[in-house]
């Protein structure tokens, strides 16, 4: 463990989303200490998760691209140097509708790094330093009528 990890240790999580969490590819570096954890993730043109919740609070960053999140019953086309907060335990989701990739920062309080969120993330903790994670939260993916609010901003 340590307070540091070079870019070229912290393993990239290649995915590809089908049926249930969606679809499209993503891949994604995370790191993590006891409060937050902090994700660089690119989407592919056409990525679209399910709507899903987690206790966390999340803040997204464009550092490439454009993208559209969904939090319950509203849209918000961000693009580069945009931030968007999604509160905790919120129904959320993401949509690429360019025809580019788009990288994304996003900000997990408490991380986000429970279950299959944490695969491949890399703990930043000083040497002889216990962890104190204070709740490893994980994606529930739920039941949402995401079309619906989708048509309110594309029509069908």
């Amino acid at each position: 463990m340590a307070l540091h990890v070079k870019s070229e240790s912290v393993p990239e999580r290649k995915g590809v989303r089908t049926g249930g969490q969606g679809q499209g590819s993503m891949i994604s570096r995370k790191g993590y200490g006891n409060e937050c954890s902090l994700m660089i993730a690119s989407r592919a043109p056409g990525y679209h998760t399910t709507p899903h919740v987690h206790e966390s609070e999340q803040i997204n960053y464009v550092l490439e691209g454009e993208i559209w999140f969904f939090v319950e019953d509203q849209g918000f086309h961000c693009k580069k140097g945009d931030f968007q907060r999604i509160p905790a335990s919120k129904v959320h989701w993401a949509w690429n509708r360019s025809d580019e990739e788009t990288v994304v920062a996003e900000a997990h309080a408490p991380g986000l790094v429970g279950g299959k969120a944490g695969e491949g993330a890399v703990a930043l903790f000083d040497d002889g330093e216990s962890p104190k994670i204070t709740g490893p939260g994980e994606n529930k993916f739920v039941p949402f009528d995401f079309a619906a609010v989708e048509t309110k901003y594309f029509g069908r």
